[in-house]
């Protein structure tokens, strides 16, 4: 029988032991050589370099339970027919054997998605530093008084509503016009800094209108950065 020369740290218990030296020497796991394995088992025991008791006592407790295992195995059966068939002794080591087995199966699968998933970053999502805050609830006077107290004296009833006063078609001239003077483009927000409420929905609904022609196009480097609007070369409105 072939000597095995062995660290204790290479093994995470007795049943890891176990488990190499039955798949060493290729034998069924119902069906364990009981001699031979504890012969191994204990030739393994007797050729270790460093022998730390408080390491090593679980390991000797399964060398005595191979121990007890092997000399029940070699007494002599009784045949009795009156008497149940007497139960293998190593069916309690194979289940523990097996059960371990499926453990070290499923962790590796487990360590296995771990590294998988140790690929991937993960980042906070937008918005995560927001506080909700609860609103009170107004009535529709509430709110009517509150539209009411915005309207100074000297302007006109809320519910009078004004007659266009600005062409759609004047500002998207506008915009092309300072467009071609600022090659590199503007802040979007600057066609909406002066005006009447009616101008500034003209150039509103101008900048809309150049958009869909394809004339212009907008840019903003990431959520909630200014907006700027740039004229469209020729190649790109045939793209699109």
């Amino acid at each position: 029988m072939s000597e095995i020369s062995l660290k204790l740290a290479a093994f995470e218990g007795p049943l890891d032991l176990l488990m190499h030296l039955i798949e060493r020497e290729k034998v069924d796991i119902y069906d364990i050589p009981i001699v031979e394995i504890t012969e191994q088992y204990i030739s393994y025991l007797r050729n270790l370099s460093e022998f730390d008791m408080e390491t090593a006592s679980e390991f000797l407790v399964m060398a005595a339970t191979l121990l007890q295992i092997k000399s029940r195995m070699l007494l002599p059966k009784e045949e009795n027919a009156d008497e149940e068939e007497e139960v293998d002794p190593r069916q309690q080591l194979v289940e523990m054997l097996v059960e371990y087995r499926r453990i070290k199966r499923v962790a590796k699968e487990l360590f296995y998605l771990k590294e998988e998933a140790d690929r991937y970053v993960a980042r906070e999502p937008m918005f995560a530093n927001l506080v909700e805050r609860s609103l009170p609830r107004y009535s529709v006077e509430e709110l009517l008084k509150a539209v009411a107290g915005m309207v100074n004296a000297d302007e006109r009833p809320a519910a009078f509503i004004e007659p266009q006063a600005f062409s759609v078609q004047e500002k998207m001239a506008d915009i092309l016009e300072r467009l071609q003077r600022m090659p590199n483009g503007f802040l979007l927000n600057e066609l909406f800094q002066s005006g009447k409420a009616g101008e500034k929905v003209a150039a509103f609904l101008g900048v809309l209108e150049l958009l869909k022609l394809g004339l212009v196009r907008i840019s903003q480097t990431q959520a909630f950065a200014p907006i700027y609007i740039f004229r469209k070369q020729g190649e790109e409105r045939h793209e699109s």
